[in-house]
C-alpha cells in the first residue's frame, strides 16, 4: 500500500519531512505525483502565495491491491486559522479497510493565526455597525470606513458627488462564490455606485466606491 498526493496547486509552496525528521524539510514540485510507501510516516507543509477560505491544497489517495481510493482532502481556510499555511502528519495504517487508513494530526503555525483575527474582527464590526449592501443580486453585508463630499461646477450646474470606502469580510463573497469587481455596480439604501478598487486584505475586501447624483 502507498500514500499518493494529487492535486497539488501551482504557484503555492509544498514540503515533505519524515516523522524521525519532522523538522528537515523538502520543497515538492507541484507538478509531480509523490507517492510514498506504508512505512513512511509522511510530515506534509503547504504555504499558499496568499490568504485562503476553503481552498484545496491536496487529495491524499490510498493505493493497494489494485485499488485506489481518496482518503482525506487538506484544505487552507483562514477561519480555521490555517489560511495560508498547515502542516499534516499523515500515516498509512494497512491493515485497516480496503485501502488502510491515514492518521493526520495539524499542526497551525501561531504567526498565520493573524489572518484569522482579522476575519473575525471583520465579521464582528459588520454585526455590530454594519449595514447590508446588493451587489450581482446578492446581499452582502459592509462596513463604512470612510466618506468624502464633493461639488463639482460642469455643465448645466453644480453636480454633487461623495466617495465612500466600505469593508466587507471575504468569508462571505468566498461562501457565494464570487469575489468584487471594478466596474460593477453596488446598491446601497437605494443609490447605486460604482466600484472603483478592490484592495484585498487576510481578512476583507476594501471596496472604494463613487456615487455621483445632480
Amino acid at each position: 500500500m502507498s500514500i499518493t498526493l494529487k492535486q497539488l496547486r501551482s504557484g503555492w509552496l509544498y514540503e515533505v519531512a519524515s516523522a524521525s525528521a519532522p523538522t528537515t524539510f523538502a520543497a515538492i514540485d507541484p507538478a509531480s505525483v509523490p507517492v510514498y510507501s506504508t512505512t513512511s510516516q509522511v510530515v506534509l507543509r503547504v504555504t499558499a502565495d496568499s490568504a485562503q477560505y476553503g481552498a484545496t491544497a491536496y487529495t491524499v489517495q490510498g493505493s493497494g491491491g489494485g485499488n485506489t481510493s481518496d482518503l482525506s482532502t487538506v484544505t487552507l481556510s483562514v477561519p480555521g486559522g490555517n489560511g495560508t499555511t498547515r502542516t499534516d502528519y499523515f500515516n498509512l495504517a494497512p491493515g485497516t479497510g480496503t485501502y488502510g487508513t491515514i492518521s493526520s494530526t495539524e499542526t497551525i503555525d501561531q504567526g498565520h493565526l493573524t489572518s484569522r483575527l482579522s476575519h473575525e474582527q471583520q465579521v464582528e464590526l459588520e454585526s455590530l455597525v454594519g449595514s447590508v449592501c446588493n451587489y450581482n443580486g446578492s446581499i452582502i453585508r459592509v462596513v463604512e470606513s470612510s466618506r468624502t463630499d464633493s461639488k463639482e461646477l460642469e455643465e448645466g450646474g453644480m453636480l454633487e458627488g461623495f466617495d465612500v470606502t466600505l469593508t466587507s469580510s471575504r468569508q462571505q463573497w468566498s461562501d457565494l462564490n464570487m469575489r468584487p469587481i471594478v466596474g460593477a455596480t453596488l446598491t446601497r439604501g437605494g443609490k447605486k455606485f460604482r466600484v472603483e478598487s478592490v484592495v484585498t486584505s487576510d481578512g476583507a475586501f476594501e471596496l472604494g466606491l463613487l456615487k455621483k447624483h445632480g
